[in-house]
């Protein structure tokens, strides 16, 4: 694992070779730590819970909702050597005062672009990150040999986002159409029960009286039932 001291020159060896070393742009050295480098929120995000994009830049935070998780890309872009890889972290900030979490992950030798973090909300309350916010830890790893498989991803991992924009859309019209399904069965059953109701009231008006107060009784709740499911 690379100190900051070896960020440091890894970065000056960058600025020699630009097939060694570590780039990483904007870089501010205050935000490196002892073993790593603080990556910020970017511009944008994606709410799963919401299934909606959001433009960090323009609503200059992004909101965090209670049992939401969240992908943001960060503000800062990263190049490696084939000689460099990375681990991304939760800060402990983050994760004991604000509840948020995410699963660590890789950063493949070789690597250039910005990266997207997903976050989780385990609070029952919301969290908001400021754009330019410090929000996860990169720390990075000196590889004993030069990686020779190639990434064959493209950078940015646009790919990712333009499939992550792709399944919300398919989500949300799911819903819709379950939606559709629920509101015609609501109305279906309502017209049943009208019309069961009146038939018994003219029958017998007594019956149809008790029928349609306990018909009043239990409506709320069915209505209830259905449309939450």
């Amino acid at each position: 694992m690379l100190s900051d001291t070896d960020i440091k020159q890894q970065i000056e060896d960058r600025k020699n070779n630009p097939t060694e070393g570590i780039y990483i742009d904007p870089f501010e050295e205050k935000y490196l730590t002892p073993v790593g480098y603080d990556f910020r929120v970017g511009l944008k995000g994606f709410s799963w819970k919401n299934k909606r994009e959001i433009d960090i830049e323009k609503d200059k935070e992004i909101e965090i909702e209670p049992n939401d998780t969240v992908v943001i890309e960060t503000l800062e872009s990263v190049s490696l050597s084939k000689e460099v890889g990375a681990t991304i972290h939760a800060m402990v900030s983050k994760a004991v005062l604000y509840g948020l979490s995410h699963i660590s992950t890789t950063i493949d030798p070789g690597w250039t672009g910005k990266l997207l973090i997903s976050v989780s909300n385990y609070r029952d309350s919301s969290v908001v990150l400021r754009f330019r916010d410090s929000f996860c830890t990169v720390c990075f790893h000196k590889m004993e040999s030069e990686s020779k498989v190639p990434l064959g991803r493209p950078a940015d991992r646009d790919d990712i986002w333009g499939s992550l924009l792709e399944i919300s859309r398919q989500e949300k019209k799911k819903k819709e159409k379950e939606n559709v399904r629920r509101n015609i069965l609501i109305i279906s059953l309502i017209m049943i029960v009208f019309f069961c109701g009146a038939f018994v009231s003219l029958k017998n008006p007594d019956l149809g009286s008790a029928l349609a107060a306990f018909i009043a009784l239990i409506s709320p709740v069915v209505y209830d039932r259905l449309k939450s499911k």
